[in-house]
Order: C-alpha cells, then structure tokens, then sequence
C-alpha cells in the first residue's frame, strides 16, 4: 500500500513539473504588455523627412471583365457532299489567305467536267455546221435556187446551234466550280483553332470543318451597365489588362452592341487591342472603365512601415512626440504616395520611416 501512494505522488509530481515547464515556456510567468500602449511611443521625439496628410484627386474607374475575342473569326464549311481525302492543318497551324486546307474527293466532279466538254465540243461542230448550211442558203436564195422558208429554216438551226453551244459553256462553267470545291481554300490568313474533320468522314453541306481566327486584331468583348455605357463611343480609348500575360493595354472601342441584356441591363462594348503574340484569343481581361473622379487622402508611402500583414504609420502630435498609429491603405498613385482608407486625418503629419 505504501509504494502505490509513493507511485502516486511521484506521478502527480511529475505532472506537475511539466506543466511548469510548458507554462514557462510559453511566457507565462513573464509580466504582460498593455497591447493598447505598443502603438504610442509617446517619449520618443519626431526625427528625419515629415509630410502632411493630404486630399488627391485622382480618375474614378470601374473593372469589368471580358473575354478576348477576334475581330474575325471564320468558320469554314464544305459547300459540297463528298469525302474527304486529306486535311492539311490542325490546331494550332498558321494558315496564309489561299492555302489548301482540306481535299475532298473530286472523281465525280472531274467525270462531270470531261462529260460536258466533250459534248461542247460537238456542239461547237454542230454549230459550225449550221452556219455553213445558213451561208450556202443565203447565197442559193440570192441565185433563187432554193426558197424563203428553207432558208428561214437554216438560219433558226444556226441560231438553235449558237443557243445550244452557250448552255454548254455555262454548264462548263458551272462544273468547274463544283471541281474547284474539291478543294477548300483558306479564305483569311490566321490561326487554325479548331479540327472538326478527318480523313475518310464526309463532307456534309454546309457542316463545319475548321474554325480560323486572326490573332493580330484581337479585342475585349466586356458587359458594361448601362447607365455607364450610354456615356461611351465608339472611338473613346480605355485601359485593358490580361493577367495571364501579365500586361496591359491602351484599347479603342471598336463597336457597341445597341442592345441591352434585359436581365443584366449592360451593353455589350467591344474594345480592340493592338497586337501582342502574348495575347490570345479566350484570355479573361479587364477593362478599366471611367466613371469620373474622387478624392483620396494620400501620404508618401515611404512613410507606411509594414508589420506582418498590419500597416504603421508614426504621427507627430501637437507636442512634437511620435504617436504609432495603425492605418488601412488603398492603391499607391504613379507619385508614390498611397492611399489612406483609415487611421489617419487631413492635414496630420507623418514621418518617413522606411528608405527609397
């Protein structure tokens, strides 16, 4: 019995002891710091640079978002039923206005081709022919050798002949231009961006084979609502920023959709960009958008010490003393000074505290 009560207490001491030591070390036997008074440096007397707190007015805008898009974006379609005996491109490759893209099967186009030049071709003999024949009568009309009607009757074959020759021409014509859809010709230069046809699969009419955009005029499609739009033109210059290629942009408003979203109420404002291989087509982007001026009350942001994530800025009272104060800052200006959202007052004075 005797040794369970000294296990005991030898266990409920040592309990004890690490609870000391863990209370130790964590600062608790150490004196507590008014944390209302860590700011206030109240003996310490104001050095170096001051500056004033003071209003700015700057340009008002607001973000929106958009998309890029190009200004000319071209679906290419096969105008004829037929398969496809080769494509050329993928996704991606870089076409000039004029190259091949696709060759579809033109054995039946190239027959029918064959088929009408050779009946031009007897036509053509027809037709020389029936003039031959016109002539001989003109003159055996003349001589009275023949009659009026026989004559009559030459003249209108040589006429069916020229008639007959000329639909032959056209059909031609028109063969060769469905010989000519065989193969699909690029109708823009630009970027191949999507490949919705392979070999052996056919050709519908009118089905979409390729999508080709241009890169180099590419352009911000933003909503904007409409109580601001209404403000913008055509030609007015805006901001624009693409965050994946880390960049910014002077843009031109290239055209304003005259239709309002009835359940957005914003118009569609289409922002052109100039040209940047960095840039492409799908990228989210930003548009600033102007909507007046504001004021803003800003000091050098030399004088804002940072903390962690808390922002310090040292006060000069009336009594020429340093006051740490706790601040909230907004966007820096291109001047180097930075906004001030709290903390501190116009006309207050603050200290430069941290280097160029």
């Amino acid at each position: 019995m005797q040794q369970n009560k000294t296990r005991i207490i030898l266990i409920v001491v040592g309990v004890i002891a690490i609870v000391m030591s863990i209370m130790w070390l964590s600062g608790s036997f150490e004196s507590k710091v008014d944390l209302d008074n860590v700011p206030k440096l109240a003996s310490q007397q104001a050095k170096g640079e001051r500056a004033v707190a003071k209003w700015f007015t700057k340009p008002a805008i607001e973000l929106v978002s958009g998309t890029l898009v190009s200004a000319r974006h071209t679906t290419i379609a096969s105008r004829i039923l037929a398969r496809v005996e080769e494509v050329r491109v993928r996704a991606g490759s870089d076409v000039n206005k004029g190259d091949v893209l696709i060759v579809l099967d033109a054995r039946d186009l190239q027959a029918r081709v064959d088929q009408v030049k050779q009946q031009l071709n007897a036509s053509i003999t027809k037709r020389n022919l029936a003039r031959s024949e016109r002539d001989r009568n003109q003159r055996l009309l003349r001589q009275g050798a023949v009659s009026q009607e026989r004559h009559d009757q030459s003249v209108a074959a040589y006429k069916v002949a020229i008639a007959e020759e000329s639909r032959l021409q056209l059909s031609l014509k028109e063969a060769q231009a469905a010989l000519s859809y065989a193969e699909i010709l690029a109708p823009v230069s630009g970027k191949v961006v999507d490949r919705m046809i392979e070999p052996g699969d056919t050709a519908l009419s009118g089905r979409p084979l390729l999508r080709i955009y241009d890169p180099n005029v590419l352009r911000v499609e933003v909503p904007v609502r409409e109580s601001l739009a209404i403000h913008l033109k055509v030609g007015n210059a805006l901001k624009a920023e693409v965050p994946a290629a880390n960049k910014k942009a002077d843009g031109i408003i290239d055209e304003i959709v005259p239709f309002a979203e009835s359940g957005a109420r914003t118009l569609l404002i289409k922002v052109r960009l100039p040209s940047d291989p960095q840039f492409i087509a799908g990228m989210f982007a930003k548009v600033s958008i102007p909507v007046g001026e504001k004021k803003i009350l800003v000091i050098p942001i030399h004088a804002v010490e940072h903390i962690g994530q808390l922002e310090y800025v040292d006060v000069i009272t009336n009594t020429g003393q340093i006051e740490r104060r706790l601040v909230t800052t907004g966007y820096a200006t291109e001047n180097e000074y930075i906004e001030v959202l709290s903390g501190l007052t116009e006309h207050e004075e603050v200290q430069i505290t941290t280097l160029n």
